[in-house]
């Protein structure tokens, strides 16, 4: 009987044993092809792919058409599990292979109408165009239908990809539109606060600070308005650019930076190289499922862009009519809704589900009550994604400014902050966003819909938008900050971050001459703008509490979030026990929603809310709340560095099943993570209650510095490489 019990182990194990290298020898067929020859009929003429040691492809083709085709397999080879969520988070369709818990998030794709849009949008797509979209779309296509094996996402969710076609491409476009946007919106909290306060607060949501620098100079503005704009002598994610006289090479210089998720693998980036005979010939990085390169150069310009935070959206309330909750009223008295019926496929459910998708004068119901529906309008929806995707697929053949600028604000609403540069020796802004006409003020709160004068009257032309030209500066930067001073001809409402600007501008006025090594150093620069700001304010409240030993290592620190300082890690905690400290007494449990104004707030503080309603006998000041956040920081903290409370977890969408995990190896981390929301060298987080440490959630995904003197010394980086099929881990995480 042992002898039986031995050998059944024995079997077992080696069962065990050939499942687990089996299983990874066979999806290793899943992996792309790096070295070797492909036959193919679909493409023209030869097309050569080298790769680098990092996996980074440069593609080399006698035509456009096949060039976009080889750009079509590599996403496919290496991304196509993201293509595959992507296009089904555009389409609002994850409930069919991840169930009920993702319906909520289709509910609201379906609503806002990415894929409707861009389907009955594609048939304007000129010839050339839609001529790109279809080779992409062979490439992709023919890779999958090559492979006897897809990458293990797809085996272990049982799934097989629809083809691809040019309508995916155009909805995931007309989505990152919109996802450029949300990155840094805050209209929800806004509206929340103005309520709350019966409107004492609305002036804190206009968001310019005079401490904040902008990207546009106000000795720029003549430029623009002419004479007739009489203009003050006052002076009022990351991408900054320096002209030739200040550079050491005598070329202009061109630095990005965008920020993005950077929990989670693969990174959104695919960095390639597009080469035709054609006329074609620039390198950066793209995102699987568009043929463009969306940052980066051509032998002629280089280009990058940041986040610009302008408000592009307004929500309405739509008021009932109580004898017909299918009638809102309008400025002509009650009209009636428009409702589409829709079908939402959700896993292990036999019949999908029916849902009504309501519209009131063609903006999308996201809410709904006894007495009102809430509306949103978005400048997204007024622009044609044919026409969108035409205009960015410019960006590989401009050669001037002018040109530039009429290209980048045609990508539809894509809210983001252009930068420029190129083989001449120039440099340029352009701010991308549309820019609404408001006859209104307060953009941020909930408006009457029936009320005509909330309204848009149309769009800025494009003469009137936000640019810079060569300045006198000789750079310019822009870190979501604010684009114009309050001397601007009209108002531009966003959501700007007031701090990385700060730190950017210090370092581009610290020396007459920059090279390459100067704006990489720039790049990995930990002073938090925000620690130059506000540490004055902490140290009044260390003073308050009288702890003789905190207050000098603070006046001593220069503001460094490193993992090893113990006065950044207080530092952190006093400014996340801020909004507490102030607003806690008023909003209860939603004290973090002051997160949202705070440093407006403190720049022009309203006594009513800074003092503490629950200690009467008590008027509570600035150093008095500083003093409070601080005590509660000191106890958290309790003498840990800033890398001991501050972790990053890189993490595969498979790793919420603990066996897959552990076979595939898919997860990174904890590891200690410098850095916060104001230092070039970002790291944007969310405060873990429970185990009282700041995750890490967004922070460089790519960064490029370009010295046009030596276009072939051009230098890229992405965070977790190129890869995301979990049998190429050395590769994704080079």
């Amino acid at each position: 009987m042992k002898k039986f019990f031995t050998r059944l182990v024995f079997i077992i194990l080696l069962i065990l044993i050939v499942l687990w290298f089996g299983g990874k020898i066979y999806l290793s067929r899943s992996t792309a092809q790096y070295e070797g020859k492909i036959e193919l009929s679909a493409i023209q003429s030869p097309v050569e792919i080298t790769f680098d040691a990092k996996g980074i492809p440069q593609i080399w083709a006698e035509t456009n058409a096949d060039m976009y085709y080889a750009l079509g397999r590599l996403h496919a080879s290496e991304r196509l599990f993201q293509m595959e969520l992507v296009r089904r988070f555009a389409r609002g369709e994850l409930s069919e292979i991840f169930g009920a818990d993702a319906f909520q998030l289709d509910l609201k794709q379906r609503r806002i109408g990415f894929y409707g849009k861009a389907k009955k949008d594609a048939k304007d797509l000129s010839p050339e165009t839609r001529s790109v979209l279809e080779s992409y779309c062979s490439g992709v296509n023919d890779w999958i239908d090559q492979k006897s094996v897809l990458p293990p996402e797809f085996v272990v969710l049982g799934l097989t990809p629809e083809k691809w076609k040019p309508e995916d491409c155009l909805t995931i476009l007309y989505y990152q539109t919109w996802f450029a946007h949300e990155l840094m919106g805050h209209d929800e909290a806004f509206d929340y606060l103005s309520k709350a306060t019966k409107g004492k607060i609305d002036d804190v949501f206009q968001t310019f600070m005079d401490w904040s620098p902008v990207t546009v100079k106000n000795s720029f503005l003549k430029n623009i308005f002419g004479d007739g704009f009489k203009q003050r002598m006052t002076e009022a994610s990351n991408s900054w650019v320096a002209a030739p006289f200040k550079s050491k090479s005598g070329k202009a210089l061109h630095a990005s930076d965008p920020h993005l998720a950077i929990n989670m693998t693969p990174g959104f980036w695919y960095i390639a190289g597009l080469h035709s005979k054609e006329g074609i010939n620039a390198v950066g990085i793209t995102a699987a499922g568009m043929p463009f390169i969306t940052m980066g150069h051509t032998d002629k310009i280089a280009y990058a862009f940041t986040v610009a935070s302008v408000d592009l959206i307004d929500y309405y309330n739509e008021k009932k009519n109580p004898d017909d909750s299918l009638q809102v009223l309008t400025s002509n008295g009650y009209k009636n809704i428009d409702v589409v019926k829709d079908y939402i496929k959700v896993k292990d459910e036999e019949k999908p589900r029916e849902v009504d998708l309501l519209y009131s004068d063609g903006r999308p119901i996201v809410k709904s009550d006894s007495l009102f529906y809430v509306s949103m309008k978005w400048a997204g929806f007024d622009f044609n994604v044919a026409k969108m995707f035409e205009n960015a697929l410019k960006l590989h053949a401009l050669g001037t400014f002018d040109e530039f600028r009429k290209a980048v604000t045609g990508i539809g609403a894509l809210d983001v902050n252009w930068t420029y540069s190129d083989m001449n020796g120039n440099v340029g802004y352009q701010l991308g966003s549309p820019i609404p006409i408001r006859n209104f003020d307060d953009s941020f709160i909930n408006h009457p819909a029936e009320d005509s004068i909330y309204q848009w009257r149309g769009y800025r032309p494009l003469d009137e938008t936000p640019y810079s030209y060569n300045p006198e500066e000789g750079w310019i930067a822009t870190c979501n900050n604010q684009i114009v001073s309050d001397k601007w001809k009209y108002k531009l409402p966003g959501f700007y971050d007031p701090f990385r600007i700060i730190r950017a501008n210090e370092l581009l006025k610290s020396k007459e001459k920059f090279d390459v090594a100067d704006f990489q150093n720039f790049q990995l620069d930990r002073i938090s703008g925000k620690a130059i700001q506000w540490k004055s304010l902490m140290i009044k409240g260390a003073e308050e509490l009288g702890d003789k030993d905190l207050l000098a290592r603070l006046k001593n620190w220069n503001g460094e979030v490193i993992e090893s300082s113990r006065e950044a890690a207080v530092f952190e905690l006093w400014f996340y026990f801020l909004p507490k400290t102030i607003f806690e007494d008023d909003f209860g449990k939603d004290w973090y929603k002051g997160k949202y104004v705070i440093n407006k707030f403190l720049t022009d503080p309203i006594a009513e809310y800074v003092d503490d309603k629950r200690t009467p006998d008590k008027i509570e000041t600035l150093p008095d709340v500083s003093a409070n956040a601080l005590k509660l920081a000191l106890e958290t903290a309790k003498g840990k560095t800033y890398g001991d409370i501050s972790k990053l977890t890189i993490a595969h969408p498979l790793s919420v099943v603990k066996i897959l995990d552990f076979y595939f190896d898919l997860n990174r981390g904890p590891f200690p993570s410098g850095g916060d929301g104001g230092t070039l060298n970002s790291n944007f987080t969310s405060y873990d209650t429970t185990a009282h440490i700041f995750k890490s959630i967004v922070g460089p995904s790519m960064r490029f510095v370009l010295d046009w003197n030596d276009v072939d010394a051009f230098t890229i980086n992405t965070n977790v490489g190129q890869s995301g099929n979990p049998q190429q881990t050395l590769r994704r995480f080079c």
